[in-house]
């Protein structure tokens, strides 16, 4: 992967970006689309890396228009995109789906690999953070920007590579990972597997390609060499858990070691979850003493948009990239866990036309536990509307006293004159565009 040209079709997207970063970096050329401008695009161009916004063939430059031009795109891309559907017409060209160009890289080093359907991106970002703190060797694509890196991408040397095993599109099929964990397996993406059944299986066929360890949530049905738990007995457990405003406090137990009084600087149960997959697959690393890494814990960086807390006045805001009814869940026991008693609202904004369709009753469900609700139309992503799904339908079912569509444009107005004590802003698509992060008094 050196010396060539690449033309990333899709380039913004929060797996595009950082493989971008990983060849630019490399010395290759880098040259991209994408119709949207977010974090991942600014990103990208203060790295020097060209990109254009505009569906025409006349943008990609003479100088690397060839046979010799490799295109990468993301599933999200479909197959009439002017672009893609030149390439694919024209023949000519070496033609790689995202998944596969990771699944080329993570074959350079010693791959570690974090699956599941919720969890990734905070566990990932968590192995790579206690790395980076070791003074490990090692390069990461992340599924969000992490905080105190302002980025998605890390590289310190190739020792070891860490990447979010992604299950959409059976992605992570095209990864062999020396070891893997498995952080949880709840159903979603039936738009591409059509029912539970059909996803696990998948992951039972990931778990079959790691080569040396797999470690899995006790809970779910596929048989790994190690299981970890927060609640069950397991050979990975968090025991004698404290939960403080700024952190948790929790005993550790593995196969061969116990440790107590460990404090990490998150909050919410489902990320002491993340924070005890992370560890047992860095634990089953023989290099790695997991005592030394330990004492790191309490200085995370963190990433954004995972339960992100900020202040104004004495309101609560939380910013979470929840778009699944489990993930809201996990913010709510959240809630309750830190701020007993407060009045709640959420501003959510569904993701995906088939998610919403598919979890309806469960979506109405979750939101009802909120005092207020605020809902935005359902962000499509790769997807075209589906007759009779939309954000008007999921509003009649909730049962919320207080509830109505917004524009995202009337975010901060509903943070500022918003009566309720903690405010939830939940979603993972465009949501956070027009927040106005100076109205807060800790940013």
């Amino acid at each position: 992967m050196l010396n060539k040209k690449y033309f990333f079709i899709g380039i913004g997207g929060i797996g595009m970006s950082s493989i971008a970063q990983f060849l630019h970096d490399k010395g290759n050329i880098v040259f991209g689309y994408d119709q949207s401008n977010n974090r991942s695009i600014e990103i990208l161009l203060k790295k020097g890396i060209a990109i254009t916004n505009k569906l025409n063939l006349e943008e990609i430059p003479e100088d690397i228009m060839g046979e010799d031009l490799e295109i990468i795109y993301t599933p999200a891309i479909k197959k009439d995109n002017v672009f893609l559907n030149y390439f694919i017409s024209n023949g000519k060209n070496k033609i790689y789906k995202r998944s596969e160009i990771l699944g080329e890289i993570s074959q350079t080093s010693k791959c570690i690999a974090v699956a599941g359907t919720h969890g990734k991106t905070t566990t990932t970002a968590i192995i790579s953070d206690l790395f980076y703190s070791y003074g490990l060797k090692f390069k990461a694509f992340v599924g969000g920007i992490m905080k105190g890196h302002n980025s998605n991408y890390l590289f310190t040397g190739d020792d070891y590579v860490i990447v979010e095993a992604d299950e959409y599109d059976r992605s992570f099929l095209n990864l062999s990972p020396d070891y893997a964990v498995i952080t949880s397996l709840d159903s979603d993406h039936l738009d591409i597997y059509g029912d539970f059944e059909s996803l696990s299986k998948s992951f039972k066929l990931f778990s079959k390609s790691v080569k040396n360890s797999l470690v899995v949530e006790k809970d779910i049905n596929i048989k790994g060499d190690f299981t970890f738990s927060i609640k069950n007995d397991a050979d990975y457990k968090a025991s004698s858990i404290i939960i403080k405003n700024d952190g948790i406090i929790f005993d550790f137990k593995t196969p061969d070691n116990f440790f107590t009084k460990i404090y990490v600087n998150i909050i919410g149960l489902h990320n002491l979850k993340n924070v005890l997959s992370a560890l047992s697959i860095i634990d089953q690393i023989k290099e790695i003493e997991i005592s030394e890494l330990l004492p790191f814990l309490s200085d995370l960086n963190g990433i954004e948009r995972r339960m992100n807390i900020y202040k104004i006045d004495d309101k609560i805001i939380i910013d979470d990239y929840a778009h699944h009814p489990t993930e809201i869940e996990s913010v709510l026991n959240t809630i309750n866990s830190n701020y007993k008693n407060k009045s709640t609202s959420v501003i959510f904004q569904p993701h995906l036309f088939s998610r919403t369709r598919d979890f309806m009753e469960d979506f109405a469900t979750v939101l009802s536990k909120f005092d207020e609700v605020y809902l935005l139309e359902i962000y499509p992503a790769r997807e075209k509307p589906i007759e009779g799904v939309n954000s008007k339908v999921l509003l009649e079912k909730i049962s919320s006293a207080k509830k109505e569509i917004i524009n995202k444009e009337l975010i901060n107005d509903i943070i500022i004159n918003s009566k309720t004590e903690v405010i939830s802003i939940l979603g993972a698509g465009n949501i956070t565009e027009n927040l106005n992060k100076k109205i807060f008094t800790n940013d």
